[in-house]
Order: C-alpha cells, then structure tokens, then sequence
C-alpha cells in the first residue's frame, strides 16, 4: 500500500498549522508545561507515523499491520478535523474583530458546534453505516433476452476487502443472510476480494461456501487481488501470493474467469456471461484482454459482462451492441457522499464518470456497485455498503 507524496505532505500541513497555532496560545496563557507537552505528543507521533509509512509502507506485507494503519489514519481525522475547524473559525473571528472592531460569540458556538457534529458522523460512519448493508433492486429490460431468461435474478457483490476486516469472521454473517434471502439465480463477484496479500483469505472459506444460488457463483479479480501494491522481494514471491488469492477465490465456491466466458443455462435457452481481468490506470498495471475473453462467442446473442474498473466501458465496452449489460465496481463511491431527493453526490463523480448506481449508454446499461467492504479508511461517510439484486427482464 502506498502513500503518495501530495498526501504526506497534505496530512502534515494539516498538522503543523493547527498544533503550531495551538502551541502559541498555550504558551501565551503561561499552563504548565505539562500541558504544552500533551498538546505535542499526538503531532509527534502522527508525523513519525507518516514519515514511515512514506518509507516503509511499500514493504510492509503484513494485513493487519495495514488494517492497524487504516484506523491510525481514522484517528488521525478524528483528532485534527476538529482541530481544522476551530482554526478556520478562530481566523474567521479575527478578520470579524478587525473589520467591525467587537468579538462575535456565534463564531465560538459555530466552532464548537461544528467539531462536535463532526466528531459524532465520523464515529457513526466507522462503527454504524459500514455494518448497514444496502440491498438495492434494479430492473433492467433487454432486447433479444431469451425467454426463459425473464425475471432472472443476479446478486452481485463487489470490493469486500478481507485484509481490512482483520479476521473478524462475524461481519460477514449480515451479508451472507440478505444474500440467501434473495434467491439469486447467480451470484457474481466483481473484485478486490483481498487489499494484497493471500493471507487475508485464510479462515473465510466456510463462510463464503454458505452463499447460495441456483446455478453457480463467478468471479474476476479486482486491482488488489494482483498483489501489485508492495514491493516483492522476487518476481516468485509475487507470483505465488497471486496464485493463492486466486486459489482462495475458487476455493470459496466461485468460478473465477480470467479472460473467459461461460454460458449461464436455463431451460432450453442460454446467456453468455463474459468476465475480463482488471483494466488498470496504465499498461502495466492492466490483465483485461477482452477480445480474447470473446473467443468463441456468437457476435450476436447479448452478453454479460464483469469488469471490475467502469472506466473499462468507454474505453472498449460503449458501441458493442452484443454486450448489453455491463457489472462493475471499484469506485466505493469514494466512501463519502449524501443524499438530495433520493440523488447520490460524491466526490468519485470528480474521478469516475460511471461511478455508483445505473446507467444507461443508448441500448448498453453499465451498473457499478459500491461495494461491501472499505480501503484506506474504515469509514462510509453516508454512503452505505451494497448489495444489489438484478433482475432481467425481456424487452
């Protein structure tokens, strides 16, 4: 896992203006040194935390070390974006006080006001909204579905991220419930199982067995579940660590395609379902090859397709009148956003043009789903985790 240096150098601004600030008046009210001391000790450790995580983060290749670092970083932000507003305000204060020459006590009620607040939707989204699972439903009519097809129900899942649930067997439990309730023809998984390394998979086995469908659960594999967020110490090693989350992946009862299709039966008729490995921002980082995940398959019967990043859609996907709905993930609807009149705003619509919920590209629909688990922070600041039910039905 990385850290990029705009962050470093963000998350130190972030503690240098306000703790200098704050250090200042401390010392002009003449408190105890003890105090001053205290008042130092967090800014010294989240700067020593951070300088290292710069350095050494790219090495460390144990999960929970990792998980340990995503709640470091929540308490980091829990402890400074108070510390933020008292200082906006405190500014505010003083432009006030040199503009109209008194003091205005609502900016001292706004602060305090405003940090509390603050304080209580960060504990709500860490410990409440992670654990309230959304089951959406959405129909999706298409052209030239067979017949045996209509009223097919696809549960799609999406971006768990194991390593970042430490073992913690039981939050899976809520999940596996509302899946089964569903009565899923299929189940499709459309990637990021793990943060990076195979471990995380261990112990997970028996609870992903009990996911139920009709006829069978498929995978892909997401950015994450290549391993390509550490630095290796050979080629072997990295290859191996990818073998296994592949492995685990099969092993939890999903087929997983790499590049593949597979024909989804029913009755006498059958749909194509086509799964692709993940796009990737560069070349490097990119295992999709979709026409060969197209061998083989007739031009004109409609397709499914898993691909794990949307931005895969106008890039090779949008114009091919054969695939007709595309299922992503990726985006989290970057953990943060709120709700007007039933509309979804978050900052991921700034990343992602294709980003959370259902979209429809003149016959070709894409859905991108938020996923069920959490990366970089362990918070989902109104946005709740997904599961989502589709159902097909014949145009």
């Amino acid at each position: 896992m990385k850290m990029y240096t705009e962050v470093l150098i963000a998350l130190l601004t972030m503690i240098a203006i306000p703790d200098i600030y704050f250090y200042f008046k401390l010392k002009d009210k003449n408190v105890k040194p003890i105090y001053i001391i205290l008042h130092i000790i967090p800014a010294l450790f989240f700067t020593i935390l951070f300088l290292y995580m710069k350095l050494e983060l790219d090495h460390l290749q144990n999960f929970r070390i990792v998980a340990g670092i995503m709640w470091l970083y929540f308490f980091f932000l829990l402890i400074y974006i108070p510390k933020v507003i008292h200082i906006i305000f405190y500014f505010l204060d003083y432009l006030y006080i040199k503009i109209f020459k008194h003091d205005n006590i609502y900016f001292d009620i706004s602060r305090i006001a405003l940090s509390i607040i603050a304080v209580i939707i960060m504990l709500i989204s860490a410990y409440v909204t992670p654990r309230n699972f959304d089951v959406v439903k959405v129909k999706i009519s298409i052209p030239n579905l067979p017949a045996a097809f209509d009223g097919y129900k696809i549960v799609q899942l999406s971006d768990i991220h194991l390593g970042s649930w430490s073992r913690k067997f039981n939050k899976l439990n809520p999940v596996i419930k509302l899946v089964n309730a569903q009565n899923a023809d299929i189940i499709v998984f459309t990637g990021d199982m793990v943060n990076n390394f195979a471990n995380e998979a261990q112990g997970w086995k028996p609870y992903f067995l009990e996911l139920k469908s009709k006829n069978g659960k498929y995978a892909i594999l997401g950015n994450h579940d290549y391993g390509d967020y550490t630095e290796w110490k050979s080629y072997n090693e990295r290859v191996e660590n990818r073998q296994m989350i592949k492995q685990a992946i099969r092993d939890f009862g999903f087929r997983l395609l790499l590049n593949e299709n597979v024909y989804l039966r029913k009755g006498s008729d059958s749909l194509m379902l086509v799964g692709v490995e993940n796009w990737g921002k560069s070349f490097q980082f990119r295992y999709s090859d979709l026409p060969k995940a197209l061998v083989g398959t007739p031009p004109s019967s409609p397709k499914i397709l898993l691909s794990h990043d949307p931005t895969q859609f106008d890039a090779e996907i949008a114009g091919r009148k054969d695939i007709v709905l595309t299922l992503s993930g990726h985006t989290h609807a970057a953990q943060l956003g709120f709700k007007i009149s039933n509309r979804l705003f978050s900052p991921a619509s700034l990343v992602f043009k294709y980003w959370s919920g259902l979209y429809k590209v003149n016959n070709q629909y894409i859905y991108v789903n938020r996923g069920i688990g959490y990366i970089g922070l362990p918070m989902h600041i109104g946005v709740r985790p997904e599961i989502t039910v589709i159902e097909l039905r014949k145009k």
